[in-house]
């Protein structure tokens, strides 16, 4: 095989897992609704940040073993 030819399959594998890897991106982007709504909540914890700021979410206690 010619270098040309190698240097053609190459690109084009190489675009067609980009193309690939740029619709499954957007469409995840799509979907995630929920990740959304909170954008405007989070993004006021880089302008409004402090010590003594309340937590946006409670956290869950997930420890098994505590008595």
């Amino acid at each position: 095989m010619d270098w040309i030819v190698i240097k053609g399959y190459t690109y084009f594998f190489v675009m067609f897992i980009a193309t690939i890897l740029l619709v499954w991106y957007i469409w995840y982007l799509y979907i995630n609704k929920a990740r959304r709504e909170h954008y405007e909540e989070y993004s006021d914890l880089v302008l409004k940040d402090g010590l003594d700021d309340a937590p946006l979410e409670a956290m869950e206690n997930t420890k098994k073993d505590e008595k």
